[in-house]
């Protein structure tokens, strides 16, 4: 609960405390001081009932109020773990009140706000507050002096006060006038706090409820793009298996069947035919198998370059959600031929998945650095980290990639200190562009 709201609760306790204490103090001494001055047949002939026994007044009603500050520091307590033990307490509140007014001759009702403000104050259980609340009100209702009058004989606090002369009865009507009145503005802010809190809390909770909405959506973008990844990274593995061992192969066969045909183009004529036919056969294989290498793989890099290819690649994690993907270019671009963009583009691609999935939300740099037949690249991450690295099939294809284009590729991370891939690949063309 907000401090506000424990504070205005604590000022009611007192205010309370007061009152009790003031309205039972003036029976007890108006009491005794009207024995010392010989005027009880006066008094009792004007009041027409017996008082209470003087000193249990601010005995009883004191001590019993103690009790009810007692029980609302334990409930203060048990309200969330035993709300059943905590509405028997409050029970028993209602009980000590009546107690408490029947000392004082129903002379103060407001004791019942007291216990109705701690039914909110305490009770979490919704069916046990709203029956705490109607306990409350129905002990505030049937507690007035008026109604009790009819059926108990009471002397009541005016006749008390009734006693002294007017200079001092308007100091102690106003005294308790202005208590009683501060005691009800005070339950009025405290449920004017309490409601304000619930508004506050509820607004609170839409908020994290369409931040982890928006999180949900994000991580739905995030599968897909990842199952997007896979797609294209096995496609990408398929074309090149294709291409290096059945393109490798036929390639091989037609340079052999090239060579067959110069030696028997005028050996033998038929022979020559035949070994042509073959290559016709073998060239539009080759053809064919060249035309599936491309459809199957990626279309990133095919419809643009290999940086734009790569800055879309970032454009995409930034709108991700709050980390931050920034790309860096150093010295002059140069042309890359079609395989060694394939090769830059999936390490790239399988670094930045690989950091979006097990990095904790850190900061992630990718750095391009050109230099004569070389290019170095950086990818590295402020995240968690790890003790060690455990290759899978991803690292494990760019190491492969890497090799067959003579570069290297090493993996740098420790626990707390993130994740770093760097790479250096020799490039074929090291002119700058005009």
């Amino acid at each position: 609960m907000d401090k506000p709201i424990s504070y205005v609760y604590n000022i009611i306790l007192i205010l309370n405390l007061v009152i009790i204490g003031l309205l039972s103090m003036v029976m007890y001494q108006t009491t005794y001081l009207i024995c010392d001055t010989d005027q009880a047949r006066i008094f009792l002939e004007q009041a027409r009932y017996l008082p209470h026994v003087p000193w249990h007044v601010p005995v009883y009603a004191i001590g019993s109020f103690f009790l009810l500050a007692l029980s609302s520091f334990f409930k203060r307590y048990l309200a969330e773990s035993h709300s059943l033990l905590s509405f028997l307490l409050f029970v028993l509140d209602i009980f000590i009140a009546f107690f408490i007014a029947y000392n004082i001759n129903f002379s103060y009702k407001g004791l019942f706000l007291f216990i109705g403000v701690g039914a909110f104050f305490f009770m979490g259980n919704l069916r046990h507050r709203y029956l705490g609340i109607i306990l409350a009100m129905l002990g505030y209702i049937f507690s007035d002096y008026d109604i009790i009058s009819v059926r108990l004989n009471l002397v009541s606090l005016q006749d008390y006060i009734s006693f002294y002369s007017p200079s001092t009865q308007i100091p102690l009507y106003s005294l308790r006038s202005t208590l009683e009145s501060l005691n009800l503005m005070m339950v009025i802010l405290f449920f004017q706090l309490f409601i304000q809190s619930k508004v506050r809390e509820n607004k609170e909770f839409i908020k994290v409820n369409n931040e982890l909405a928006d999180k949900l959506h994000q991580l739905e973008i995030l599968q897909v793009k990842l199952e997007e990844s896979a797609r294209l990274k096995e496609r990408n593995r398929l074309a090149h298996e294709i291409h290096d061992i059945l393109g490798h192969s036929l390639t091989s066969i037609s340079i052999g069947l090239e060579a067959c045909l110069e030696l028997s183009r005028e050996a033998a004529g038929e022979l020559y035919r035949r070994l042509s036919k073959i290559k016709r056969v073998t060239d539009k294989g080759l053809n064919e198998i060249r035309r599936s290498v491309r459809e199957l793989k990626s279309d990133s890099i095919e419809k643009s370059s290999l940086l734009s290819a790569v800055q879309e690649l970032i454009n995409d994690a930034n709108g991700l959600g709050d980390r931050i993907v920034s790309f860096s270019i150093h010295g002059n671009v140069i042309d890359l031929d079609e395989d060694e963009e394939q090769t830059v583009y999936r390490l790239v691609q399988e670094s930045l998945t690989n950091s979006l999935r097990h990095s904790g939300g850190a900061d992630i740099e990718v750095v391009f650095s050109y230099a004569t037949h070389l290019l170095n690249v950086i990818i590295s991450d402020s995240g968690k980290g790890c003790h060690s690295i455990h290759k899978h099939f991803g690292l494990e294809h760019i190491e492969e990639q890497m090799a067959l284009l003579g570069g290297t590729v090493t993996f740098e991370t420790a626990e707390g200190k993130g994740f770093k891939t760097k790479a250096t690949i020799p490039l074929r063309k090291g002119g700058f562009p005009s």
